[in-house]
């Protein structure tokens, strides 16, 4: 549809930025390569990527954001399809693709943000955020907030740099507002 709407219906010669390749999120990197775009997929648990990869929604997996950078802006410059997986979380590389400039003509998300136990804090491990969510469920969820609006911000950062940004209803906007981002 954002093909559709504002690239001529194609994504030929875009990057999308996403976030989130477990459940239905499983699917941006196949429905952006299915209409010409370069698709840029973070995650921060491993096995969505593996099982995105074995499935084949997802063409590749970057080990570091120099490497997935450069594979997503030749594929633009070449208007090739691909989606790439990196390893991180949405809360920091967002943020860090950003300040790198990344070329993203589409920004989304499709993280757990509509639950924040779900959303993996900032700085923890899948492990540690584990732990802290059976043992602080609250302290939990107040960085998880704090990560989203971190999320969130880097975003709007991008918007304001003319790129399209939405999100899929998951509650991200909200639970950023509640995390003290008030734009």
């Amino acid at each position: 549809e954002i093909g559709r709407r504002r690239f001529g219906g194609s994504l030929a010669g875009t990057i999308t930025l996403t976030a989130g390749l477990g459940g239905m999120g499983g699917a941006q990197p196949l429905a952006v390569t299915m209409n010409g775009g370069v698709a840029l997929c973070i995650d921060v648990d491993p096995t969505s990527i593996e099982r995105r990869l074995e499935t084949r929604y997802l063409d590749e997996r970057a080990d570091d954001l120099a490497d997935a950078i450069a594979r997503c802006e030749g594929a633009k410059a070449e208007q090739r399809p691909l989606s790439v997986g990196v390893l991180g979380n949405a809360a920091e590389l967002v943020p860090r693709l950003l300040d790198l400039d990344l070329s993203a003509d589409i920004v989304t998300d499709q993280t757990s943000a509509h639950d924040p136990l779900s959303y993996i804090p900032p700085d923890l491990s899948l492990e540690a955020a584990a732990r802290l969510r059976d043992e602080d469920p609250d302290e939990f969820t107040r960085r998880a907030r704090l990560g989203m609006a971190r999320h969130c911000e880097a975003m709007v950062g991008f918007q304001q740099r003319g790129a399209e940004v939405f999100d899929y209803g998951n509650s991200l906007r909200a639970e950023a507002l509640l995390g003290g981002f008030r734009e």
